[in-house]
């Protein structure tokens, strides 16, 4: 299911009635390392589920991070763990993937949702769909998969307590970069302002997930900001971050994915990569661009994905030959006109 307008979330609400109607448990899952979108997306499913008698239960392969935990205060999202999890998602009579359709983007968790026996449900804004889900719900024009799942809620007949809006508020924030970048539409503002209405504060959504920055991170933006390199006339711009680099800001469990966003900020930059080491033999790289530079499809090529404006992907090898092998196709993707 694919539609390029609103249409979609009405037909989205008719397929999903009649599964909701006849299903008494829903897992809710999102990719590793989950964002703002996919833990919003989940919560907000969650509290509709759960408000027509399912029992609806949220496994993540990673715990929440600490900007995100306002979100969760009971503690309702689950790290899933073979041993005590695996037989309940098997059983569920629903299973949600959010914010994601690619199987092997769910970690400890492809298992048990390939051995699934209830009917699988991808909702996403991605666009790509993947044909092992048995309903797939795609909007490539929604801003986030928040807002998506807050439409089809609505569709549902359902009420959007605050708690929900403020999970759907939350994908529709970190999704769009606070209303920047591309896919911010009216419908997407239309969305935030009706979750404000339901009670919503901006300031404390702001403050909790963006303002709650360690020492340790701080320390280590200023050292990666400190190696700034800019190519191509200014508009390519990237930093690194060594292994040592990391465990001297005593910064080991800091998600440094925000700190490749300072680097767009600089006038004449146009695309943005921070290359930081793993352990082991790997780098991590995360990706920005402006305007219709995708590198989304860049990430891609490395076995990643993102979105349009901002993917991230893992390749094996020392921080000096990912640097030789990525900043190549970056060079190739600014020859796009402005």
């Amino acid at each position: 299911m694919n539609s390029r307008d609103g249409a979609l979330i009405g037909k989205a609400a008719q397929a999903l009635r009649p599964l909701l109607d006849s299903a008494r448990t829903a897992a809710l899952c999102t990719h590793v390392n989950p964002d703002g979108d996919g833990i919003g997306a989940e919560i907000c499913l969650q509290r509709y589920l759960k408000s027509r008698r399912i029992e609806a239960r949220i496994f993540n392969t990673e715990a929440l991070p600490v900007r995100y935990r306002f979100l969760d205060p009971a503690g309702a999202v689950e790290i899933f763990n073979e041993a005590d999890h695996d037989a309940w998602v098997r059983d569920a009579d629903l299973i949600f993937m959010l914010d994601n359709s690619a199987l092997n983007r769910l970690g400890a968790l492809e298992p048990a949702i390939r051995g699934a026996r209830g009917t699988t449900v991808c909702v996403d804004h991605h666009n790509v769909i993947e044909p092992f889900w048995a309903l797939n719900i795609i909007d490539e024009d929604a801003c986030a998969t928040g807002e998506l799942v807050f439409q089809i809620v609505k569709a549902l007949g359902g009420r959007i307590d605050l708690e929900a809006a403020q999970a759907a508020y939350v994908s529709l924030v970190t999704d769009t970069g606070y209303f920047r970048f591309s896919k911010t539409s009216p419908r997407c503002h239309e969305a935030a302002a009706e979750m404000l209405a339901a009670g919503v504060s901006p300031p404390r959504v702001y403050q909790e997930v963006y303002e709650r920055s360690s020492p340790a991170l701080v320390r280590l933006a200023g050292t990666a900001l400190a190696g700034l390199r800019q190519e191509e006339g200014g508009q390519l711009a990237w930093v690194t971050l060594t292994r040592e680099q990391v465990l001297a800001c005593d910064a080991e469990s800091e998600d440094t994915s925000d700190i490749v966003n300072e680097l767009l900020a600089i006038d004449g930059v146009r695309v943005a990569v921070l290359f930081k080491e793993l352990p082991g033999h790997g780098t991590k790289l995360s990706f920005r661009s402006k305007g219709d530079l995708d590198v989304n499809r860049l990430a891609a090529r490395f076995g990643g994905g993102g979105h349009k404006n901002a993917a991230g992907a893992v390749l094996e090898g020392s921080l000096e030959s990912v640097l030789t092998r990525a900043l190549a196709p970056c060079r190739e993707l600014l020859k796009q006109p402005a």
